[in-house]
């Protein structure tokens, strides 16, 4: 009968031992359910900040490029050059033009030749001269039409033209001496006609880098011609 206390003793013992485990494992869950509820949320508000959605948001779409060649008002890219030979090929043209405004010079480099200006916008080419006259179109690349100079028409139809093409002719102060004009094309080829006198003959070849050429010991100076602004 004596043995009864320490056995009572004993299994009260494990009973709040037992207790107490349970206690312990059901905070321990509790505190895993609230550490992973906390870290959600925090996941929640960072993906909700500013700086998360700035970078998974698309980036906005670019502007488009401006295309144009120069003439209208969609290429104020500044001074276009078109140049090249005529259908025929007897003869060659350029045209420059700026905001619009186009002067352009033909010839056969030996007597037919004239300067030409006027418009060259919303697709329509439309120019004079006391010589000649030009009427076309430009588009996709491309000014065609027909161009007149000493009485001969001719149809062309020529492409942009990077530098030195273009138009060039001796300077104003110098025309005494030489009074010629040039088309250079793209393959870098000289058509010029020289006026000086009264007659026309075949221009003398100009240095395309220093921009001169003598003429019996005098050197003049030669200028591209480009439209007033």
């Amino acid at each position: 009968m004596k043995l009864k206390g320490p056995i009572i003793t004993l299994g009260v013992g494990l009973v709040m031992a037992g207790v107490i485990y349970t206690l312990n494992v059901d905070l321990s869950n509790d505190v895993a359910r609230n550490n992973t509820a906390a870290s959600a949320a925090a996941s929640g508000a960072a993906s909700d900040s500013p700086s998360a959605l700035s970078s998974a948001s698309p980036s906005a779409p670019s502007s488009p490029a401006v295309v144009g060649d120069g003439s209208g008002p969609a290429g104020q890219q500044g001074t276009q050059t078109y140049a090249g030979s005529v259908k025929s090929g007897v003869a060659s043209l350029a045209i420059v033009v700026n905001k619009g405004k186009a002067i352009a010079y033909v010839c056969d480099g030996k007597s037919a030749e004239a300067w030409l200006e006027g418009t060259m916008a919303n697709g329509q080419i439309d120019l004079k001269g006391p010589k000649g006259s030009l009427k076309g179109s430009y588009g996709n690349g491309v000014a065609s039409g027909s161009v007149t100079a000493g009485g001969k028409t001719w149809e062309f139809a020529i492409k942009p033209a990077a530098p030195p093409s273009g138009l060039y002719r001796s300077a104003t102060a110098l025309r005494s001496r030489l009074d010629a004009s040039w088309v250079v094309l793209p393959d870098g080829t000289q058509v010029g006609v020289d006026s000086t006198g009264g007659t026309a003959k075949p221009a003398p070849a100009f240095d395309i880098n220093a921009r001169t050429v003598t003429v019996d010991g005098t050197v003049i100076t030669i200028e591209s011609s480009t439209p007033a602004a």
